[in-house]
């Protein structure tokens, strides 16, 4: 399985796309919540074990205004992706995924696609790691593939945290 595949399944598990399961039962067998947190605000972060013994820390939150959707940041290792699952419309190309606040834009990122998923890349996970770190707890359009989907990322400060403390967990797991 590749890095993405294994992250659209994570993404799917974050809560922020359930309905992934829905659509391919077969991916639950994947991998298995091995601790998770969650946020007043509706982000939920897991800690997941795959089949293969990867460990994979992801957050995600799902949103409904006004299309329905799911965002998720996953970590495994030096790989940060952030995913955006649009079930009702899959995507059929990618392109750059940018992220505005108002007038102010954040950042952009390559993205790709599969399944339902629109997906950054591995190659710009440094890039990705720092606008994560920037994204304000605010409502903040992400636009991609000539679409536009609103995410209140009220709370995303304290699934940063935990997403350093599950990338803390695995590390700590990887030592013994």
């Amino acid at each position: 399985m590749s890095f993405l595949s294994r992250c659209a399944v994570a993404a799917g598990f974050a809560g922020a796309c359930s309905l992934t399961l829905l659509l391919s039962p077969a991916l639950a067998d994947v991998s298995a919540v091995v601790q998770s947190w969650r946020t007043d605000a509706g982000w939920l972060t897991e800690l997941r074990k795959h089949a293969d013994g990867a460990l994979v820390c992801t957050t995600g939150k799902a949103f409904r205004d006004p299309n329905t959707f799911g965002l998720s940041i996953v970590q495994s290792g030096p790989t940060m992706l952030i995913t955006l699952v649009d079930e009702a419309s899959p995507p059929s190309t990618g392109g750059p995924m940018r992220f505005s606040a108002g007038p102010q834009e954040l950042g952009a990122l390559a993205s790709m696609t599969e399944g339902p998923a629109f997906a950054t890349t591995e190659q710009e996970s440094g890039k990705t790691r720092r606008l994560i770190s920037d994204l304000p707890d605010q409502l903040v359009t992400i636009a991609v593939a000539d679409r536009q989907y609103q995410a209140d990322l009220t709370g995303l400060t304290i699934a940063r945290e935990q997403l350093r403390v599950c990338e803390s967990e695995v590390k700590a797991a990887e030592a013994q």
